[in-house]
């Protein structure tokens, strides 16, 4: 039950899901009394989309968000483990073959990383599980 309702509250994580539905309700409403609610909202939902889709606005609020954290330094000595953010393999490709999205440059310093003793023991670990 909890895996159903996260999916589907999943779905309201992402803005652009978001700005999707309210599309399709104001959609919905324009045959009825609200037909004016409708119109705009249905209008407004288009406008976010193009804003949030085609500018960099979307690129601009992740900035922030990926410079949080200075990367890993050499200098600052071995790391103590790793932890490798998910969402790089896409498993529902056709005819069962994984493939790697747009975030696969992630697992690209995972061999640097896993040379360290304490990172390599730790990563060895957490992959048997």
């Amino acid at each position: 039950m909890f895996f159903v309702l996260s999916k589907v509250l999943g779905v309201f994580a992402f803005p652009s899901n978001v700005t999707i539905l309210f599309g399709m309700l104001g959609r919905l409403l324009l045959p009825t009394r609200l037909a004016r609610a409708g119109r705009g909202l249905a209008f407004m939902s288009l406008i976010a989309l193009a804003i949030l889709g085609l500018s960099p606005v979307g690129n601009v609020l992740m900035v922030p968000l990926e410079n949080r954290f200075p990367a890993w330094d050499a200098a600052r000595g071995a790391p103590d483990g790793i932890i490798v953010l998910g969402g790089v393999i896409d498993a529902s490709s056709p005819g069962n073959q994984i493939m790697l999205n747009e975030g696969a440059e992630r697992l690209a310093v995972v061999p640097d990383l896993a040379r360290y003793p304490n990172a390599a023991s730790y990563f060895r670990a957490a992959a048997a599980r």
